[in-house]
């Protein structure tokens, strides 16, 4: 201790390194004590040694300190960033490094640029941001002024069955499940079908809340950047309900929210009832909408009901699908692989190359609209019809179609231009039998099909609609 009471303190200034060659130099460890203590191999540990001897512990140092290797001078990174300041102060480094090097023909590493603007606070990494805050929003007074809507996948059968999209419509003033729909897939005629029921149970809403699926809005504008209408949101304009898209999925924090409960509580319900079929669910569905509402829903600030009626609505001829189809000079339209002929009228003539509109509803009607006048029609289908056979919707009719399609092709053969091809006259060659170039492409072997790129036509008596044709006339 000093004279006024206080505790001297000895600081060491020598290193652990200076220590332990200091030791070895007295002799009281050996090199491979050393070598285990300063973590270097024999010859590096011999060199250290040899450089304590003869400079002392200055000569542990290396002699890079003090020295920049290829380091930028200060003059330099102040001249460079002057130029970011004044011309790029708000574009990320590698654009801002693009842009020195085209315009300015300056050529360096982004990542020293991104540390420059980083440390002159031009750039902030994603480490460095700040996490975005979403204030809450305050609900709707009214039922019925905005409906949050949503499609949400998950294995809701668990492994009894397949995974499945759950629709859901909830309300924003109550957060009440107004609908829950068990479908396949998340489609444009799925959510047309929901809204067809909540209308039906509820009336007309507002507005419609959801994300930023292409079923609501067009994701690709047209040629002259105009945005279009998609088809729901097409049959929503009808109905008077505004579509609003989400930026975020925090905006729709409601229903998002409400599927993570459904996820849980749902999936366990269906197990306990054994369901695992969609028809089976979509039954139960609405049993558990009420007991769900039971408890998480409350009641609305206002009591005004804010959905409209729909007593002088014709529902089913607003929800369709609409395209356009330009009318051919027989008064013929090309729709989903039919001819539609229209009726021989004034107003079908005034059409006569122009475009209608051809309205699908959700039960596989068709109407076809010229200036909103409806058309007279008959259909005349070029898929041929097998007598007896199930009635398919024509908006389903792809999977029958594409069955037929490859029953076809397996038999038929490829199409070749008008020319002078071997295959090309086939019909001919069946309309003569004996004739030895209809043998020969009858039963074509490979190397043949091969050389002339296609395959023989098989006989017309095995066609598959000649065949399922006489199968139903025999029975």
């Amino acid at each position: 201790m000093d004279e006024r009471g206080g505790v001297d303190i000895q600081v060491d200034e020598e290193s652990y390194e200076i220590k332990a060659i200091k030791t070895f130099l007295a002799g009281e460890i050996s090199i491979g004590d050393l070598r285990v203590s300063l973590g270097l191999g024999r010859a590096q540990t011999y060199r250290q040694v040899n450089r304590y001897r003869e400079f002392g512990p200055d000569g542990l140092q290396s002699k890079k300190k003090g020295r920049s290797n290829r380091a930028h001078s200060s003059d330099n990174r102040e001249r460079i960033m002057a130029i970011v300041r004044e011309h790029y102060p708000d574009f990320g480094p590698t654009l801002a490094c693009e842009k020195l090097s085209e315009v300015h023909n300056i050529r360096f590493a982004v990542e020293t640029l991104r540390g420059w603007m980083k440390a002159d606070g031009l750039w902030v990494d994603r480490r460095g941001r700040q996490p975005r805050v979403f204030s809450p929003r305050k609900p709707r007074e009214r039922r019925g002024e905005l409906v949050q809507i949503d499609g949400s996948y998950h294995r809701w059968f668990e492994k009894r069955g397949d995974e499945a999209c759950l629709i859901v419509f909830i309300d924003d003033a109550t957060s009440e499940l107004m609908l829950l729909r068990l479908v396949d897939h998340e489609t444009s005629y799925n959510y047309m079908n929901c809204l067809k029921l909540y209308i039906d149970k509820f009336g007309v809403p507002q507005a419609l809340f959801s994300d930023r699926h292409s079923i609501f809005r067009v994701t690709n504008p047209g040629a002259n950047r105009e945005v279009s209408l998609t088809q729901f949101s097409r049959a929503c304009g009808k109905l008077g309900i505004t579509v609003i898209c989400a930026k975020t999925p925090q905006s729709k924090g409601r229903v998002e929210r409400a599927n993570r409960t459904l996820q849980d509580r749902l999936v366990k319900e269906l197990r306990l009832r054994n369901i695992s079929t969609v028809e089976e669910a979509n039954y139960f569905l609405e049993e558990y909408r009420r007991i769900h509402n039971k408890k998480f829903a409350r009641l609305p600030l206002s009591e005004e009901n804010a959905h409209s009626p729909t007593s002088n609505m014709d529902i089913n001829s607003l929800l369709t699908y609409a395209e356009h189809r330009k009318v051919f000079k027989d008064l013929t339209i090309s729709f989903n692989k039919v001819r539609i002929i229209l009726d021989n009228t004034e107003l079908s003539r005034r059409a006569i190359g122009k475009r209608v509109v051809v309205a699908t509803s959700l039960d596989g009607d068709i109407e076809i609209l010229f200036d909103e006048i409806p058309l007279s029609y008959r259909m005349f289908d070029k898929i041929r019809r097998v007598d007896d056979a199930p009635e398919i919707v024509d908006h389903k009719r792809l999977g029958a179609a594409l069955r037929m399609a490859t029953a076809v092709c397996e038999v038929e053969p490829h199409h070749f231009k008008r020319n002078n091809h071997i295959l090309a006259g086939f019909r001919k060659h069946f309309e003569e039998p004996d004739d030895s170039k209809s043998r020969e492409l009858k039963n074509a072997p490979p190397e043949i099909r091969r050389k002339y790129e296609g395959r023989s036509r098989a006989a017309l008596g095995v066609h598959p609609i000649v065949v399922l044709e006489s199968t139903l006339r025999g029975k």
